[in-house]
């Protein structure tokens, strides 16, 4: 039952927010949006959809310095194949991604799982501390204009002024998680072998100028292949070119409620514009065709992976 709920909570929310969506606009608006979309230059979308792929074969590439780094090697076209499963996955059921690729690089590649998902873990620390300083960036930036138009609500106000102290607790609740896993026994050796890839990081030495170079490149490929869609429809010109970037982080924190963000992105975009006067029809023009052009990537290399990795076994 609980694996039933796992699966079916995060779709449920991603129609609700569809549903949602509907209800907050009207037929008229509905037909703006889908003309807007229809009529969107197939030149930069693209454009946005070569970003979106770029970054995720880079994203394949990037895992097999961590990878020889604890003296195993692997296939490229597997590595990048891996990625494509993964976010695949995640469309279907959210959040089994990380442990589809984890699996798919231990049955091709003869890498211990728990190696393979520490490996994996170790990425998306990675990513995560990328994503928390564009973050900041954009709140160091942005601030006066963020909290004005965001934080008029006491609880956001809260948080805001007591930020450190929220990310200390959240810290300390980290720290307490993994030595209680570490005193589970039937876990420990399975957790020695996740932590291990986890630290692979630490192993990589001279190539870790490398690997910090194709993490940067990875999000800068996101960052592009999100702004150009700014240019694919005339009337998303409206949209300040300093929203581009915080639009970005609110996209960004947003994918992971429901199937790949289905509903749970556009609708966020469009939420987060319109508190800077952009009207409803544009935002979730903007959030629609972002989150289509990855969805359409990974569908079809996700396919197309799911057909060749057998091939590339034999």
């Amino acid at each position: 039952m609980k694996k039933r709920l796992k699966i079916l909570i995060p779709l449920i929310v991603g129609l609700f927010f569809i549903y949602l969506t509907f209800e907050l606009t009207n037929p008229d608006e509905r037909k703006l949006i889908y003309s807007y979309i229809g009529s969107a230059k197939i030149e930069f979308v693209l454009a946005a959809m070569l970003l979106g792929a770029s970054a995720d074969v880079i994203r394949g590439l990037r895992w097999q310095l961590l990878s020889s780094s604890m003296g195993y090697n692997s296939n490229k076209l597997i590595s990048i194949a891996s990625v494509f499963t993964c976010y695949t996955s995640n469309m279907a059921i959210a959040r089994s991604g990380e442990f589809v690729r984890a699996s798919v690089l231990s049955s091709y590649t003869n890498i211990p799982l728990g190696k393979t998902l520490g490996t994996i873990a170790a990425e998306r620390v990675v990513d995560i501390c990328i994503s928390l300083i564009i973050l900041i960036t954009v709140w160091i930036l942005q601030y006066d204009l963020i909290i004005e138009s965001l934080f008029d609500d006491e609880i956001l106000l809260y948080i805001n002024d007591n930020i450190a102290i929220i990310g200390i607790v959240i810290l300390f609740f980290i720290i307490v998680s993994i030595i209680l896993i570490k005193k589970i026994k039937r876990l420990g050796r399975f957790f020695n072998t996740i932590l291990e890839g986890l630290l692979s990081v630490t192993k990589l030495k001279s190539k870790m100028i490398l690997f910090v170079m194709l993490s940067l490149l990875i999000w800068t490929c996101y960052i592009l292949a999100f702004s150009v869609i700014k240019f694919s429809v005339p009337e998303l010109s409206e949209i300040d070119s300093n929203l581009i970037f915080p639009a970005f982080v609110v996209g960004v924190y947003s994918i992971s409620l429901s199937n790949h963000g289905l509903g749970v992105y556009p609708l966020a975009i469009s939420l987060f514009l319109v508190n800077f006067g952009i009207n409803t029809e544009l935002g979730l023009t903007y959030g629609w065709l972002a989150w289509s052009c990855q969805a359409i990537i990974t569908l079809i290399f996700g396919a197309l992976s799911f057909f060749v990795l057998p091939l590339l076994s034999k």
